[in-house]
């Protein structure tokens, strides 16, 4: 039996025996997939999840829902105010970087707007 990774794309194979019953079967591939998705990190697992999890939700609500996960993931809401945890509210990069290079500065730009169209964060490139 040959199953294909979701995540990595890698083959996953399951050596059993045509003559094992198919309950059998199926559950020594689970077995072997369980075995491989070990080998991802969480990270991966958790972004593989979230992306099966969006497919299903309308396209319009995309954005909003993408921020909220990851405004859950790197900070807090108190009384309405969100505050990105200390290590997340650093800047990969410094001005010095981004006024060295307009490529730099793109991607500065990019990485300080959440990608909804409608957020006071929203910064044109």
């Amino acid at each position: 039996m040959v199953t294909t990774c979701g995540i990595c794309g890698d083959i996953v194979r399951s050596d059993v025996p045509g003559n094992w019953h198919p309950f059998k079967r199926a559950r020594k591939a689970e077995r072997d997939m369980q075995a491989h998705l070990k080998t991802h990190s969480f990270a991966e697992l958790l972004r593989y999840e979230i992306r099966q999890d969006l497919e299903q939700v309308p396209e319009e609500q995309r954005p909003s829902i993408v921020r909220d996960i990851y405004r859950g993931l790197l900070g807090t809401t108190v009384n309405g105010v969100f505050t990105l945890e200390s290590h997340d509210g650093q800047g990969m990069h410094s001005i010095d970087d981004v006024l060295g290079s307009i490529d730099m500065y793109r991607v500065w730009r990019t990485s300080n707007s959440c990608g909804d169209p409608s957020c006071k964060q929203h910064t044109a490139p």
